[in-house]
């Protein structure tokens, strides 16, 4: 697929604001990039997710190198990179199906996988918005939303991690969890961090800033395994993907500085509108698809 140079500007400006929302929030910014290529672009949704899922790792790097993540650090999301992998491979491989039919179809099939990612960012990004800014509101008024702690339920097998848990943690269910969030990083194009914050969160107990250090990597080890698969599927676009990589390092080594110096209750409230403003511009391509 050509791309203009024109285009190449914009989309090296939009990765520059997509990264600078990156360093904020510790998210891939996957889930603001693929709707950006695919809308305002016209880039076909295979190659947006495939582009928006190699350029992650740019601003991966750099938002991990700016946090100076340590070695302590990367315990969890190594524990989870197992199901990460599995889950990004399995969700690749059923968006390259739903692609396939493109040239069967005289083009329906990418009509399908645009309606079938557009459907999963549209349900994810109305559930985290809504729900990141009630859980705001409820601690605002006194009564905090309390995590499930569902880590560290006596599933076997179970590790002891003290610096980050008082109690054992099952190696099962976030393995399930790096599953979950593999899956629906490999299908939409997002660096897993937009599942990643609230999961660890809401699911773990994590406090905020501790989540959003280990979203981080967790970001980067996806982004590594995504660009592995999509490139495999011809997904990528090596043009695209330099053009977002230099607009979105600058702009997520910014984010990272202003990240840090926000409040664990702001960066919620923020993430809540931020995901329900994606929400709308998502909605809108659907019904204009479906049309």
């Amino acid at each position: 697929m050509p791309v203009s140079p024109t285009d190449l500007v914009l989309a090296a400006v939009a990765a520059a604001v997509i990264g600078l929302v990156s360093g904020i929030f510790g998210i891939g910014g996957g889930f603001l990039l693929v709707p950006v290529l695919n809308v305002g672009l016209g880039v076909p949704m295979h190659i947006a997710v495939g582009s928006a899922a190699c350029q992650l790792l740019g601003p991966a790097t750099t938002i991990a190198l700016a946090r100076k993540v340590r070695l302590a650090d990367t315990r969890l999301p190594l524990l989870i990179s197992g199901g990460l992998l599995i889950g990004v491979f399995l969700g690749a491989d059923v968006l390259r199906r739903a692609s396939a039919h493109a040239s069967s179809d005289a083009g329906g099939g990418a009509e399908t996988a645009d309606v079938i990612v557009l459907s999963v960012y549209l349900g994810i990004l109305l559930f985290l918005g809504v729900f990141s800014l009630y859980e705001t509101h409820r601690a605002e008024a006194g009564r905090p939303l309390q995590p499930l702690q569902i880590g560290v339920w006596p599933v076997p097998p179970r590790v002891l991690l003290p610096i980050e848990f008082s109690e054992r943690v099952s190696v099962t269910i976030l393995a399930w969890l790096g599953l979950l969030v593999g899956f629906v990083s490999g299908l939409i194009g997002i660096g897993g961090g937009l599942l990643a914050v609230p999961g660890m969160i809401y699911l773990l107990g994590v406090p905020t800033q501790r989540a959003v250090t280990w979203s981080n990597i967790i970001v980067w080890i996806v982004a590594l395994q995504s660009t592995i698969v999509h490139a495999w599927y011809g997904h990528v676009l090596l043009p695209l993907v330099a053009s977002l990589l230099l607009g979105g390092t600058v702009g997520a080594r910014i984010g990272t500085g202003v990240g840090q110096r926000m409040r664990g209750r702001q960066l919620r409230r923020s993430f809540g509108w931020l995901t329900l403003a994606t929400a709308g511009m998502t909605l809108i391509r659907l019904v204009v698809l479906l049309k």
